[in-house]
């Protein structure tokens, strides 16, 4: 099996883009401040000379599987929110 190689040009931009993003939101979380971590370190990696690509690779799909995990979290956080809402809408006679 060939492995593909990484367009680091390419994933530098991303971490670029994925660091403004992150920097915009509130720091009040776990998971924001371990996928900043994450991404810290992969944009170190990154700026080294010598990373191989294996471990490119590696970090990339580390902070891959945190940004899966924070979807499912703020997709389970929000069907808990929309049933309390729809619970207190019933409760004050808005359903």
């Amino acid at each position: 099996m060939t492995q593909q190689r990484i367009d680091i040009d390419a994933a530098r931009k991303l971490v670029d883009e994925i660091s403004r993003n992150l920097a915009a939101l509130p720091s009040d979380s776990g998971r924001q401040a371990e996928l900043r971590a994450e991404v810290q370190a992969l944009r170190a990696l990154l700026e080294r000379g010598d990373a191989e690509h294996p471990e490119i690779a590696h970090r990339m799909k580390s902070v891959h599987g945190l940004f899966d995990r924070a979807r499912d979290e703020l997709q389970a956080e929000g069907l808990r929110v929309g049933m309390f809402l729809s619970a207190i809408g019933r409760m004050i006679g808005l359903d």
